[in-house]
């Protein structure tokens, strides 16, 4: 991972924290994006502070406008992009509680809206800039290969990035660019 360039949503907490110290470990330059600010700010200071370089995005990635600002940024910070993981990603807060008959449509529309509207910003971004060769990881979900109850939104939307993640391989291909999901 030395000198690659990698960019990745979801870096202020949980698994893309977690991805960000390990790449940057291992010599990646980074680029995080999150929505939370604070936390943000925080996730780069610890990995500047073992010697990593980062640059931060404060990032709504339901947003098509902010999500190609961010990696064009990145790209005018570092001159290219390798590879990316998308991890930004919402339970909802009635995950467990409301069944498909009791869900909202505001609830419905927040959730589709970052962890599939948010997941294909990325993505369609990703693969207009991303060197040939590169790589890009999505963070599904089991319940993306399998339904459960009271989970409707999450699932769904789970769904839709497996799903959008097989197309986005097969269109990519013919650049040797990787885009794959794993499923936690």
């Amino acid at each position: 991972m030395n000198n690659k360039i990698i960019a990745i949503t979801g870096g202020a907490s949980g698994i893309g924290l977690a991805l960000a110290k390990l790449l940057s470990s291992r010599g990646a330059l980074l680029s995080i994006a999150d929505l939370q600010e604070e936390p943000l700010a925080k996730a780069a200071e610890s990995i500047r502070a073992t010697g990593g370089k980062v640059i931060t995005y404060a990032l709504d990635v339901r947003k098509p406008a902010q999500v190609d600002a961010w990696l064009d940024a990145t790209i005018a910070e570092y001159g290219r992009l390798d590879g990316a993981a998308n991890v930004a990603g919402v339970l909802g807060p009635n995950m467990y509680k409301h069944t498909t008959a009791q869900l909202s449509n505001d609830e419905w529309e927040f959730v589709m809206g970052v962890n599939a509207t948010g997941v294909f910003n990325c993505v369609r971004k990703e693969l207009q800039v991303i060197a040939d060769g590169g790589s890009i990881v999505n963070v599904a979900s089991v319940l993306g290969l399998r339904g459960a109850e009271k989970s409707p939104a999450y699932a769904a939307s789970k769904h839709a990035v497996v799903g959008l993640t097989k197309c986005a391989a097969k269109d990519s291909g013919i650049r040797n660019v990787r885009v794959n999901a794993v499923a936690p």
